[in-house]
């Protein structure tokens, strides 16, 4: 089953989100978004948890 993410339920004002294969995939993606635009070279625990939290099936 598909994995999907809305960045804005973690950052509000954010409208990115994203559906991948499978949750390595879609960790890929999110760490990509992260870096780039939230200019985070790495994601701390904190946020991961939250992340992670937010994850649905699609």
């Amino acid at each position: 089953m598909a994995k999907k993410f809305a960045c804005s339920d973690v950052v509000s004002g954010c409208s990115w989100s994203t559906i991948a294969k499978d949750e390595s995939d879609l960790f890929h993606k999110i760490s990509e978004h992260a870096k780039h635009v939230h200019k985070m070279d790495t994601i701390p625990d904190e946020i991961l948890t939250k992340v992670k939290s937010k994850i649905q099936e699609v």
